[in-house]
């Protein structure tokens, strides 16, 4: 049910203007958890992260390149030093 809680959530940034700010904003996964608890919802990491797994399941394997190509990028820059 907690993913469902997720879902609600990050819709409800449509209608809420300070909550879509918070959201612009990077957050970790327990800032973000906290946010939704402030707001009524109970997500937990698990759901965060089972999230981000059903988002790239659904993405087009152009997308999905395009990602990868991104964080090789960033990688082979640290890596350089």
């Amino acid at each position: 049910m907690s993913l469902q809680d997720l879902d609600a959530f990050l819709r409800l940034r449509e209608t809420d203007a300070a909550l879509a700010a918070s959201l612009a904003e990077p957050l970790s996964v327990e800032a973000l958890i906290e946010l939704a608890r402030g707001h009524g919802f109970h997500i937990t990491d698990e759901d965060v992260f089972s999230a981000q797994a059903r988002e790239e399941a659904d993405a087009p394997s152009a997308e999905l390149q395009r990602r990868m190509a991104e964080d090789s990028r960033r990688l082979r820059h640290f890596i350089q030093g």
